[in-house]
């Protein structure tokens, strides 16, 4: 039997994806875009900010968006020196009075377009907290400094034109021009693998749409045999809530992946708040203890795969500026179950009953959180 090809990489953890995001970068002959939350003036920024340099004295246009709340601990003489340099930087969102009122909309995205061909979508922020793999100083007692256990996507083939046109749509919407030759932007993008690659945004603020909501809905109304997620932030509205609920009762095999430990504990007490009636429902819930999880994805039925910088809570489904990647493919599929299998091997299931009996303290803390979920 014939092996497929394929024009999606799995990528697991910080180094991996860095490795493969600058060995992509190195190739660079025309352009090299990148859209992220954060973009830290730390070691692993430091690492990229060089490495664009080189790329720009070669005669590679480098443009860079970054959010201003993401990279608010990013010194601001570190992307000074880069536009002073010729790289073109844009800020999202900047936090001055004239723009207060934007300020609930983030740039939430992570994003890399090399070239037009090639680009690299998921959890990933550029920043030295993913410097380490999720295998290396782990478990909560390391806590926020443990190895963060996340995913990124590098895609090829026809859906990279689609992801280099939401670059370019926040680009120009940021006031930045882009020169006449935008054609080199979207060279001819031959099919170059079986996997079926749908690019999935949301935008909160004055564009507002939901279509990660809406697809994570027909994913969870059309499974039938099993949806298991990964979430780093999981505080699901009613509506998904019961969607899911409705799938437990229909014999889907329901299992969740939560973080053990967390770096925003109003968050964790959000997501905590919507774990009862899952739990009473037959869901399964497990709290992953090896590293901090900041992956945000999900595998249905072994066929359906997303992985993208989404969360499942509000924050990310009305007020941010999101992006991720819907994928069939029984080949990523297999690949996302085995992770997720690996994942489970170190999390803990939460038994109901011991849910059930946990401290009025703890319960306290879950329904002040939940009541300000909306904005967390």
């Amino acid at each position: 039997m014939q092996e497929r090809t394929r024009n999606t990489r799995l990528l697991i953890d910080g180094p991996q994806t860095y490795q493969a995001m600058l060995a992509a970068v190195e190739k660079a002959h025309d352009h090299i875009h990148i859209e992220t939350y954060i973009f830290a003036s730390d070691e692993v920024g430091q690492r990229f900010a060089d490495a664009l340099r080189r790329k720009h004295q070669e005669g590679v246009a480098v443009r860079i968006i970054y959010d201003a709340v993401g990279s608010v601990g990013t010194r601001r003489a570190f992307f000074d020196e880069l536009a002073a340099q010729g790289i073109e930087v844009a800020e999202f969102h900047p936090l001055k009075p004239s723009s207060i009122y934007k300020i609930n909309n983030r740039d939430h995205r992570k994003l890399v377009v090399i070239d037009g061909t090639v680009a690299f979508t998921g959890g990933i922020n550029i920043s030295s907290t993913y410097a380490k793999s999720s295998t290396s100083n782990p478990g909560p007692e390391a806590g926020v400094k443990s190895g963060w256990r996340d995913t990124q996507l590098e895609i090829r083939g026809p859906a990279v034109k689609q992801l280099q046109e939401l670059f370019v749509q926040t680009w120009t919407r940021l006031g930045k021009p882009l020169d006449a030759e935008t054609g080199r932007l979207y060279p001819q993008l031959d099919e170059v693998g079986e996997d079926l690659v749908q690019v999935v945004p949301s935008e909160g603020g004055d564009q507002r749409e939901f279509r990660i909501y809406t697809a994570y809905l027909a994913a969870i109304r059309n499974a039938t045999r099993k949806i298991w997620i990964q979430q780093a932030y999981f505080a699901p509205n009613p509506e998904l809530r019961q969607e899911l609920i409705l799938a437990a009762k229909r014999g889907v095999d329901i299992r969740i992946i939560v973080p053990g430990f967390t770096d925003s504990r109003p968050v964790y007490y959000a997501s905590r708040a919507t774990y009862g009636e899952l739990l009473e429902s037959g869901i399964s819930l497990y709290e992953h203890n090896e590293a901090l999880l900041h992956a945000k994805t999900a595998v249905v039925d072994g066929v359906w795969s997303t992985v993208g910088s989404c969360n499942i809570d509000p924050r990310s489904f009305v007020h941010n500026n999101e992006l991720n990647a819907a994928v069939v493919s029984s080949d990523l599929g297999r690949d996302m179950e085995k992770v997720f299998h690996e994942d489970l091997e170190n999390s803990q299931r939460i038994d109901p009953k011991a849910w059930s009996e946990r401290p009025a303290g703890e319960r306290v803390l879950e329904f002040m959180s939940g009541l300000f979920s909306y904005w967390l």
